[in-house]
């Protein structure tokens, strides 16, 4: 048992709020500007370049700042932004929606370190496996809400744009609930611990791989796409969406719970699996919906191993004192691999979505081969 339970769950349900507001413009960004708005793929692959990749330096930034001023007040301040990607309700063009979706997600990743660091803050090196596994799970869970609605209401043909403004008032509850955690005060004298754990070559290895992953992790706008035009109904491209978090939820959970060996769990069920998932997605898509649905949901499992493994082995590896930079080089080692990733994407995807995830296999596996490489050498 969790000694810190309530804390935890504050901020796993502050979490669960979040995505339930913006995952429901996450599944519209790509409906709105290629569909709606009529943006080229390739530009579409570059957008979400922009929006991931560049929230690196947000990440970055976003895990010193949390160290020196304070993790609860720059996590605050962070999820309190993302609010701008509820006014992709009012955007008119695609340059709009891209300015709009832009800023929230980049405050998304600033508050993202700071967050995570206040989690490892508030319980203890063996209980953080299933704390970052209900933390995942709740978020997960808040964005499988969010499809779920969004899938309903354009089924019944209500404005996306009316629906993109609904999402305002989760993201206002969620910053309300982070505001009543007790943990992440700015702290002048912070004792730094003598750690055994302290290993750079993991740390350094588990951030490079992540970067790879990133490759492969790309926007899940790519699926919901290749769903979307497959079948022609865009509710059925979000459904896919829905696959992915379900999986994503219910396993990060389970992971959380079953006292799993971290870096075993996190290269097997984590990026190979992902390579597996990216493969079928290259090959298999013109099945339609019977290769879609599973091969979204083993993506799900995949990124819940990553999300619960990730930052646990980071947490363990470097000082309280600089928790929250270690996140932010974890969340900027992700983003690096968005940016690029995304943008090889686009371009692969514009000549065959096949290559496009091709490309998405390999990098996992690089990934993969990476950790397995720190297991083999332990």
């Amino acid at each position: 048992m969790i000694k810190n339970r309530n804390e935890v769950l504050k901020i796993s349900f502050s979490a669960f709020f979040a995505d339930l507001g913006y995952q429901a413009a996450v599944a519209s960004f790509p409906i709105l500007f290629v569909v709606i708005f009529g943006a080229p793929i390739p530009l579409y692959g570059f957008a979400e370049a922009l929006n991931y990749g560049l929230g690196t330096a947000m990440s970055y930034l976003g895990g010193i700042a949390g160290d020196k001023f304070g993790r609860k007040k720059i996590a605050i301040l962070g999820n309190s932004l993302i609010l701008f990607t509820s006014l992709l309700g009012i955007s008119r063009d695609y340059i709009e929606a891209l300015i709009f979706f832009m800023i929230g997600w980049w405050f998304r990743n600033f508050r993202s370190p700071p967050r995570r660091a206040m989690m490892a803050e508030v319980t203890l090196p063996e209980e953080r496996s299933e704390a970052f596994g209900i933390l995942h799970s709740l978020d997960i869970a808040g964005a499988l809400l969010a499809i779920t609605y969004l899938t309903i209401l354009l089924f019944v043909h209500v404005s996306i744009f009316l629906i993109l403004l609904f999402t305002s008032i989760p993201l206002i509850i969620s910053t309300l609930v982070l505001s009543t955690v007790k943990a992440g005060y700015k702290r002048e004298n912070a004792v730094k611990e003598k750690r055994v754990s302290l290993n750079r070559k993991i740390m350094l290895t588990v951030v490079i791989s992540t970067m790879f992953f990133g490759f492969s992790q790309y926007s899940f706008g790519f699926p919901i796409l290749t769903t979307t035009q497959i079948t022609g109904k865009d509710y059925l491209g979000v459904l896919s969406y829905g696959f992915f978090l379900g999986a994503s939820s219910l396993f990060g959970y389970i992971f959380g719970k079953l006292k799993l060996k971290e870096l075993e769990s996190l290269a097997f069920l984590g990026y190979f699996l992902a390579a597996l998932a990216s493969l079928g997605f290259a090959f298999l898509s013109r099945m339609g919906l019977l290769s879609l649905y599973p091969l979204s949901f083993l993506m799900g499992i995949a990124v819940a191993s990553t999300e619960t493994f990730e930052p646990t082995i980071i947490s363990k590896v470097v000082r309280e004192e600089s928790l929250g930079t270690g996140m932010g080089y974890l969340s900027a080692g992700r983003s690096i691999g968005v940016f690029i990733g995304n943008t090889v994407m686009g371009v692969l995807y514009q000549i065959s979505y096949t290559y496009a995830y091709l490309f998405a296999s390999i990098s996992s596996l690089i990934s993969f081969i990476l950790i397995l490489s720190l297991i083999l050498s332990k």
